[in-house]
């Protein structure tokens, strides 16, 4: 069976003009995980872009079967499986919006608040519960990072370590905490992107171990601005002084708690920035949702 795919991901393309071989190591309902050296392509049967996606139309599944261990060949045009070949040859190349810099209008405490309600209201009803709210590896992290940045104490943001407690943290194939820091460190480095300052460095060699390789992969390059388009617009939306509820709802209702976690951590990173930068408790605001009884 041949197919083509209708976008490719920047970073798909550079994985696949390499050449070589790679391997199925996660097959869902809709998608498939290649790992190709040291980095994945996600086949997606469906239309949500990021840098390492390859999509296809999801009218073209039908058929199409692959399995755990399968190997492929990479060409600079295609990927071939055992089911078929898809051709990537005139694909639409997304890139993340994160990697231009913007000028940033942070939000105001009571839209963030209002945000983080929402959220907690979604993990009141989500059949995990709100096992990542109540976990003290995240009150860890507000009081130790958090707090600090609202108070313009920007040092432990910067400390690799104060992350890596929350990685492989919570159940799932991408683990609460991961979710949540991808989330963080998004949104903080693309703000930092664009007041040029410093930003936040999460090396994959400190992930391994602590989480699964497809996780470790996709916060290491939301860490570098490549997200997917949804995460995307969720940030730009916040951080334009625009209303942002239509794209929250978006990502917050990936997964099980995956979307919840991730839009969390936009949403308290940006509330610190915005304590920070002179908005009176936004972030305790927030807080205040998030741990109401």
């Amino acid at each position: 069976m041949n197919l083509r795919a209708s976008s490719i991901g920047d970073l798909a393309v550079r994985i696949l003009s390499k050449g070589g071989a790679g391997e199925v190591t996660r097959v869902f309902q809709r998608s498939t995980y290649v790992r190709a050296g040291v980095d994945f392509i996600l086949l997606l049967w469906g239309g949500l872009r990021s840098p390492m996606t390859i999509n296809v139309e999801e009218s073209h599944q039908t058929g199409w079967r692959t399995r755990v261990g399968e190997r492929c060949i990479l060409s600079r045009g295609s990927l071939t499986l055992d089911a078929g070949r898809i051709d990537v040859r005139g694909a639409e190349v997304f890139r993340s919006a994160l990697l231009y810099s913007r000028r940033v209008a942070l939000p105001k405490g009571p839209a963030l608040a209002k945000g983080v309600a929402v959220l907690r209201s979604l993990y009141d009803v989500s059949p995990s519960g709100p096992t990542l709210v109540a976990d003290p590896v995240l009150k860890s992290f507000v009081r130790e990072t958090l707090l600090p940045l609202s108070f313009g104490r920007p040092g432990a943001a910067y400390q690799t370590g104060r992350y890596l407690p929350l990685i492989g943290r919570g159940s799932g194939f991408t683990p609460s905490g991961d979710d949540f820091v991808g989330g963080f460190v998004a949104t903080f480095n693309y703000v930092a992107r664009c007041q040029r300052k410093r930003q936040v460095s999460i090396p994959r060699t400190l992930l391994r171990g602590r989480t699964v390789p497809e996780s470790a992969m996709i916060l290491s390059h939301s860490a570098r601005g490549r997200v997917d388009e949804a995460m995307e617009r969720l940030v730009l939306a916040t951080t334009s002084g625009a209303g942002f509820y239509d794209e929250l709802m978006t990502v917050a209702r990936r997964g099980h708690t995956s979307g919840i976690d991730m839009s969390l951590g936009v949403l308290l990173c940006e509330a610190a920035l915005s304590q920070a930068s002179g908005e009176r408790e936004a972030l305790q605001r927030c807080l205040d949702e998030l741990w109401k009884s």
